[in-house]
C-alpha cells in the first residue's frame, strides 16, 4: 500500500492516483484531470465560495481585518493591510470524535 505524505501536492496526488488505478489510464490524462480540479477549486475560492468536502470539512478563503502593530524598524505603531487566509473547519462529527480522544493531561504535562 502506498504512503500518502502529510503535505499533498499535485505531483504526490498524481502518483497516488496512478498507483490506485494501477496505471490503466495514461498518466498525462490523470495529471490533466488533477490540474483542472485544482484550478476549479482555486477559481471558486477566489470568487468567495466555500469548498465542502463530504464528511471531512469546509475550506474557505477569508479576509482578515487590518490590525495595529508595532513596527520595530520604524519605531512606531502602524496599521497593517488586510490579508486573505485559508481556513479549514472540520465537520462536527469528526471534531467531536477528536475531542473525545484528546487526553489533556498527557498533552499538557505539568513541569
Amino acid at each position: 500500500m502506498a504512503n500518502v505524505p502529510s503535505n499533498v501536492s499535485k505531483r504526490n496526488l498524481w502518483r497516488y492516483v496512478n498507483q490506485k488505478i494501477k496505471r490503466f489510464i495514461h498518466h498525462y490524462h490523470v495529471f490533466s484531470v488533477i490540474t483542472i480540479l485544482f484550478e476549479e477549486m482555486l477559481k471558486d475560492l477566489k470568487q468567495g465560495k466555500d469548498i465542502k468536502i463530504f464528511n471531512l470539512g469546509t475550506i474557505s478563503l477569508q479576509e482578515t481585518k487590518p490590525r495595529w502593530y508595532h513596527d520595530v524598524t520604524q519605531r512606531k505603531v502602524v496599521l497593517s493591510s488586510k490579508h486573505k487566509i485559508l481556513r479549514f473547519v472540520l465537520t462536527p462529527k469528526i471534531r467531536k470524535k477528536l475531542c473525545e480522544h484528546l487526553d489533556i493531561d498527557t498533552t499538557f504535562k505539568d513541569d
